[in-house]
């Protein structure tokens, strides 16, 4: 089961409210470079996260799987937030 962190939910939060679409969310989805966090809308099999009673974060049901038993987290770098994925 995916987890994440109150930190990653509450740096989600803030990204989201940045974003000028009132009906997109945020999905964890693939990039050329791996898995990419981005504006989005909802698809039937996403999986969607929740923080304070708003759909906050949307992962399509292959990503879903690759993150199974995993948690999301938020670390500060030098150029601003990253999100990381731990076993």
């Amino acid at each position: 089961m995916l987890q994440m962190t109150e930190r990653a939910r509450e740096s989600f939060k803030s990204t989201l409210q940045l974003v000028e679409d009132p009906d997109a969310m945020l999905r964890i989805g693939r990039t050329d470079s791996g898995l990419g966090l981005f504006p989005d809308t909802q698809k039937d099999d996403d999986q969607v996260i929740l923080h304070d009673g708003r759909a906050l974060l949307l992962i399509d049901q292959e990503v879903s799987e690759t993150l199974a038993d995993t948690t999301i987290d938020v670390e500060d770098h030098a150029d601003g937030p990253r999100f990381v994925v731990r076993r």
